[in-house]
């Protein structure tokens, strides 16, 4: 894995306001804290060897009186998709991972973007809440577990032929909810994939087309899928 990204639950646990750019020309700008808990694996975008270092083979903590470990790593041009909006160009630094029991992480980072002001309120409303959110480099399709073959035929894909397409039906009828985060997670593919999926499930009657929030309804019941 060779850039950081992270798809599921988060906390925002702090959100600042500003200005920044010329002073004739500034601009708004967010600063978010959030905090998840993510598989062992995502230590690996910071060192191959960190999970040896820090667990047991059994997944308990190497060290319990360890503090959060901290990382410099300051990432460009990332795109965020949380609570029906999406922000590109996001910067992402200031990461803590804190190694719990079970080979989980507790993760701390920081992302910074330009929003407008409308969607300044729509995140100030999930302050302190937990969130699904979607980061991910905006130059990588991200479609994990499917090899080179999903990249090379990215721009002539039709959700509506995917053999994805029954399993995605099946989950958002499950869980209630069609976001593209959801689908992403739970299938293990990039986002432009997941984003098809449901634009063939719309299609299909399944889900209804996205709100002004961008947020879809799940149209179809978990015994339609049985």
């Amino acid at each position: 894995m060779d850039k950081f990204q992270f798809m599921g639950n988060a906390t925002i646990l702090h959100l600042n306001t500003r200005k920044e750019g010329p002073e004739d020309a500034q601009e708004l700008a967010v600063d978010l804290k959030l905090k998840a808990t993510a598989d062992v694996m995502i230590t690996r975008y910071f060192d191959e060897q960190l999970a040896t270092f820090v667990f047991l083979s059994n997944g308990a903590v190497r060290n319990k009186v360890m503090g959060p470990i901290t990382f410099a790593h300051e990432l460009e041009s990332y795109r965020l998709d949380m609570v029906g909006s999406t922000f590109t160009g996001v910067r992402v630094k200031k990461f803590a991972l804190e190694p719990k029991d079970g080979f989980k992480v507790g993760v701390t980072f920081a992302v910074s973007f330009k929003p407008s002001g409308d969607e300044v309120a729509r995140v100030a409303e999930f302050l302190q809440d937990e969130i699904d959110l979607c980061l991910t480099p905006s130059d990588s399709e991200l479609d994990f577990g499917d090899g080179g073959a999903a990249h090379s035929h990215v721009n002539t894909y039709d959700g509506a032929d995917d053999e994805l397409l029954p399993a995605a039906r099946e989950l958002v009828a499950s869980h209630r909810s069609a976001s593209i985060s959801l689908v992403q997670r739970h299938l293990r593919i990039g986002y432009n994939r997941a984003a098809r999926l449901l634009e063939a499930l719309e299609a299909r009657g399944d889900v209804s087309a996205t709100d002004a929030a961008g947020n879809r309804m799940v149209l179809i019941t978990a015994e339609a899928t049985a």
